[in-house]
Parts: C-alpha cells; sequence; structure tokens
C-alpha cells in the first residue's frame, strides 16, 4: 500500500509491471503475448488474433485470459507457476511468436521495427525477459480519454469494440467487474512452461 501511495504522490498515471513475483524475480509467474497491431488495422484483426493465439496456446497445454492494453492492442496472457528462469521464458516465446509469423506472414511480424509491420500485427515477445514490463491490469493509461487496461474474458471478446472500451470514468463497474464471478479467477492457472 505504501508503493501505491508513492505513485499516486508522484502523479504516476501508468503501472508496468514484472513478470515475475517478489519472492523469485528470477522466475517467470506469467508469458505475456502483446498483439500491436500496424495503425492501419482494425479491431476485428486484433481480435482474430488473439484468439489465433488462445488456440495455439491451448493446443501447447496452456490456459490464457485476454486484457485490453487501453492502448491499440490485446495481451494474451499465460500464467505460470514460478519454476522456469527468464532466459527459458524467453527463448520459448521467442521461438513461438517466431513460428507464428513464418506460419502467416500477411497478418503477422515478431520483428519490432514500425517498417516491417506495415499491415501486420507484432507479435511482441520481449515481454518475456528479466527487467522488461508489461502494461497491470487496471491501470490507467496516459493517453486521450484516459482508457484502462482491464482483464476480459474471451466471450467478451467477441462483442468489445476496441482495446481502449474502458475509461477511468468506468471505476465503478470496473470495480463491480474485478469481483464478478465471470472474472473470478482471471489470470491465475496452475501451469509450466512447455516444451515447443
Amino acid at each position: 500500500t505504501e508503493g501505491l501511495m508513492t505513485c499516486i504522490q508522484m502523479g504516476t498515471i501508468e503501472l508496468h509491471g514484472w513478470g515475475a513475483r517478489i519472492e523469485d524475480v528470477e522466475k517467470a509467474d506469467r508469458l505475456v503475448f502483446d498483439l500491436d497491431p500496424d495503425e492501419g488495422l482494425d479491431f476485428d484483426a486484433v481480435r482474430a488474433a488473439a484468439f489465433q493465439f488462445r488456440d495455439i496456446l491451448k493446443s501447447l497445454g496452456l490456459t490464457t485470459f485476454p486484457m485490453l492494453t487501453g492502448g491499440k492492442g490485446v495481451h494474451v496472457i499465460a500464467p505460470l507457476t514460478p519454476r522456469a528462469e527468464w532466459p527459458e521464458v524467453k527463448e520459448f516465446a521467442s521461438r513461438l511468436a517466431q513460428a507464428v509469423a513464418q506460419s502467416d506472414p500477411a497478418h503477422f511480424t515478431a520483428v519490432l521495427s514500425k517498417a516491417r509491420r506495415k499491415g501486420r500485427i507484432f507479435v511482441d515477445y520481449l515481454r518475456n525477459q528479466r527487467g522488461a514490463t508489461a502494461i497491470m491490469p487496471y491501470s490507467a493509461r496516459s493517453r486521450p480519454g484516459a482508457p484502462v487496461a482491464a482483464p476480459i474474458t474471451w466471450a467478451e471478446m467477441t462483442t468489445i469494440d476496441a482495446p481502449s472500451h474502458f475509461h477511468v470514468g468506468d471505476a465503478p463497474e470496473l470495480n463491480k467487474r474485478a469481483a464478478s464471478k465471470a472474472l473470478a479467477g482471471w489470470g491465475r492457472a496452475d501451469q509450466s512452461l512447455p516444451n515447443l
């Protein structure tokens, strides 16, 4: 609580966190694929990509959860029981992102360069390395309209119209959602990094 109060006093808007717990920062507790679309793509393309990643990760035995970033994209998150260390997690994420980009180069790229993203979705796997951060659930974003990064269900993904669907003015609704049955257990699963 003291740390959060310090952030508020400093005027912090966005909260980004590591993919590890304080008890063992050397072992990832989540796998994050940040699906970041080229500016010319609409949310339908992002939605389709999120479902594609859900299905790929499910085929590897991983349960996933979607989160609207409040920016342009969606995070597909696979919680992990903290066993694998950062190099193994980054290697897994990199190999999977590159395999998806190679199998569907018209829609995906695993290369950071904006010039290489034209008309495609960048599969940002770089959130899965020591020291990297990702936007935290329910964090406000420093963008016009003050959108909020929001956990959603896969069923809701079919009807959501934008990754910036929720805003700070929706705080009462977001509080209700956080305590709802639909989001109970969001981001939690006892699972390990599979072999690729």
